[in-house]
């Protein structure tokens, strides 16, 4: 029987400030994260590099941001509904997943900003809300620092093309038999040339 499938992607409205809490989690281990909490959106970012990504993309509209954005944005779009209550959502982030944000100004319409973090898109409608929210972000990459492990470091290619050479080319171990062989062979060969340098020293007496 074929396993349904499903792609959740997440659109997150922000209007104001927001309540947010950044936090590390193992630091220093395997299982490292640090976690970002925007209202009731909560992201764990597992490496330093998806930190990056994700704080970049908020540095890269900011200049827009601050420029286009409403002081304040529209009411109506965070209006709860009757009969369902807010949703949240969890994202685990790892392995630097797409991200990028644009700044959309639709004719007639305000500004808006739109941050795309993986499967989850945030859509910023004023400027208190992209401020405290890039600010959160601005906080991970700085605990990303102290949280996680660091790299090893990569060979350089000139030292792993040396090393990767260096087993293709190891010289052969002789075999101490062999070796016996061969002395035993040269020995008659050899004791004449030995008395002859003998009988030229008692000479030279």
């Amino acid at each position: 029987m074929q396993r349904s499938r499903q792609a959740i992607n997440v659109a997150v409205v922000l209007m104001g400030l927001q309540d947010t809490t950044v936090a590390a989690h193992r630091p220093g281990t395997e299982g490292a994260a640090v976690s970002v909490r925007i209202g009731s959106a909560l992201l764990y970012v597992a490496d330093a590099e998806t930190a990056s990504r994700f704080t970049g993309a908020w540095r890269s509209v900011a200049t827009a941001a601050e420029r286009h954005l409403p002081r304040q944005g529209n009411p109506a779009r965070a209006t709860p509904m009757p009969g369902v209550a807010e949703p949240s959502v969890m994202v685990d982030a790892a392995g630097s997943p797409p991200a990028f944000a644009r700044l959309e100004r639709p004719a007639g319409q305000a500004s808006h900003a739109r941050v795309v973090l993986g499967r989850i898109m945030f859509d910023v409608r004023d400027l208190a809300a992209f401020r405290t929210t890039a600010l959160a972000f601005e906080r991970v990459e700085e605990l990303s620092a102290s949280t996680f492990l660091p790299r090893p470091v990569q060979p350089a290619a000139k030292q792993r093309a040396a090393r990767t050479a260096g087993r293709f080319f190891v010289a052969p171990a002789t075999d101490s038999r062999r070796q016996r062989r061969a002395a035993t062979r040269s020995g008659p060969a050899a004791a004449p040339a030995a008395a002859q340098a003998s009988k030229a020293i008692e000479s030279g007496r």
